[in-house]
């Protein structure tokens, strides 16, 4: 029995040091992936944020329509859809297209081509204004007149 306790113990003392050797792998690309989004340009940072929100938009699209009312049993009363619905819904307005994805429950290829695009632009756009560096330039060794900075001698 005592060999099953030692056994038991290296185990369990193994998992452990493994455990810590992992949380220390995990750190350090952390840290590395730290540095290098904050030592990337603002074109990279724009093209990484841009393309995650266009591939991830258009699979979220379904999920929050349904959240704001748009259901395949019809537009949910008291929703926020119910707020925007009126008499008569325009064919091919967003209203209509919102409502046709919520009822079947997917989103045409265009439509989901179109959210994605647009969300890939608005996050892109977003992430190249707050890319800026401190000195208020959008990329280092510009200035904000968009010449680069006289040499120094």
């Amino acid at each position: 029995m005592d060999s099953y306790w030692t056994s038991a113990t290296n185990f369990l003392l193994l998992a452990i040091d493994k455990s810590k050797q992992a949380g220390i792998f995990v750190k350090d690309v952390a840290v590395t992936a730290s540095e290098k989004w904050q030592n990337s340009s603002k074109t990279t940072k724009t093209v990484v944020v841009g393309t995650t929100a266009a591939v991830t938009a258009p699979l979220v699209a379904v999920p929050a329509l349904g959240a704001v009312g748009f259901t395949s049993a019809g537009v949910a009363a008291g929703s926020v859809a119910a707020t925007m619905q009126s008499a008569t819904t325009v064919t091919g307005s967003i209203f209509a297209l919102c409502q046709s994805a919520g009822a079947v429950g997917a989103v045409a290829t265009s439509t989901s081509v179109a959210v994605g695009l647009t969300a890939g632009t608005v996050a892109g756009g977003v992430t190249a204004l707050a890319a800026k560096n401190g000195n208020g330039s959008s990329e280092q060794g510009v200035r904000d007149n968009g010449r680069p900075p006289p040499h120094k001698l």
